[in-house]
């Protein structure tokens, strides 16, 4: 397996764009498969923010993730945000999602970014174990969620 910046493999936007809507979709009114898409195109930085990387294996996606400006509406004083990170099913359990994680914690560190911010509504202990403290605890859209950050400087 082996991780690389979405816009250098542009095949993977659409797939990418779908799995995150079919995971995701629903908490976004309004929120369409084409959207989606277009969010990824958008956001297919290298190096800078925004960024999205990719989890591969020979020709197949695996996952994804993204370094965004912000990423929740009612904390606009957080940025930036690790969001969308996402394995697919027959892939999970195998450490593909900590390492598209501390990927782009070192993407963000690279940057000069001081403090990253995210959000979860299921994934509270895999953050924690690779280092991440919750801020506070929400409702967010109907959702309960957990908002963490991950400290990159003292």
């Amino acid at each position: 397996m082996h991780i690389e910046y979405l816009c250098d493999r542009p095949e993977f936007i659409e797939e990418l764009a779908e799995l995150n809507f079919n995971e995701w979709g629903e908490f976004a009114p309004g929120d369409s498969l084409q959207a989606r898409i277009e969010l990824m195109r958008s956001a297919c930085g290298k190096g800078e923010i925004p960024s999205v990387v990719v989890a591969l294996q020979a020709s197949e996606l695996l996952g994804g993730a993204l370094l965004i400006d912000s990423d929740l509406e009612v904390r606009p004083e957080l940025t930036p945000w690790l969001a969308g990170v996402y394995v697919k099913t027959e892939h999970r359990g195998k450490g593909v999602a900590s390492r598209l994680i501390n990927h782009v914690v070192e993407e963000a560190r690279k940057l000069g970014v001081a403090q990253l911010y995210l959000y979860t509504d299921t994934s509270q202990s895999l953050y924690a174990r690779l280092g991440w403290e919750v801020v506070e605890e929400l409702v967010y859209e109907g959702l309960p969620v957990v908002v963490m950050k991950f400290r990159l400087c003292d």
